[in-house]
């Protein structure tokens, strides 16, 4: 490093596409809806976005028959997963990380994240939220014997 200008601040975004695809493309994960680094769930939404679109989609493509309606579809059943997870992104960022970032003293815990974290049954849910989010997707498609 020769001098501090060659330093990056990284911005964080947390936004989505009105629409996530038009004919002959769908764009899932990141390229549909950026999340933020809190609970680094993202890959977890890039994940279920992608099973989603193989269910919804497996069967048209096999038949060369996607349309714009198969597409919206995979919206449709992963936008509001989405909405969600980010909205408990941006509760955590304003209520909490934006306090911490905004002073040297020690802050307090928002009470509840505190009751969050000492109790077993609320962990859970928030290791639900974490881990599995608010759709959790099963890969339904047929696994092909076409021989390949």
């Amino acid at each position: 490093m020769q001098d501090w200008s060659e330093i990056k601040l990284l911005s964080v975004r947390v936004d989505r596409l009105r629409q996530w695809y038009r004919p002959g493309l769908l764009c899932i994960g990141d390229a549909a809806h950026a999340m933020s680094p809190i609970g680094g769930v993202g890959i977890n939404l890039a994940i279920q976005d992608a099973i989603a679109a193989a269910n919804i989609l497996a069967q048209p493509l096999r038949e060369d028959a996607v349309t714009p309606d198969h597409l919206a579809k995979v919206q449709r059943r992963r936008a509001l997963p989405t909405r969600l997870t980010q909205g408990f992104q941006l509760i955590i960022q304003k209520r909490l990380i934006a306090r911490v970032l905004a002073t040297t003293e020690r802050v307090e815990l928002p009470t509840p994240l505190r009751l969050m974290l000492r109790s077993k049954f609320l962990s859970r849910i928030r290791g639900r939220i974490v881990g599995i989010g608010f759709r959790l997707e099963h890969v339904e498609t047929p696994i092909s014997n076409t021989g390949g």
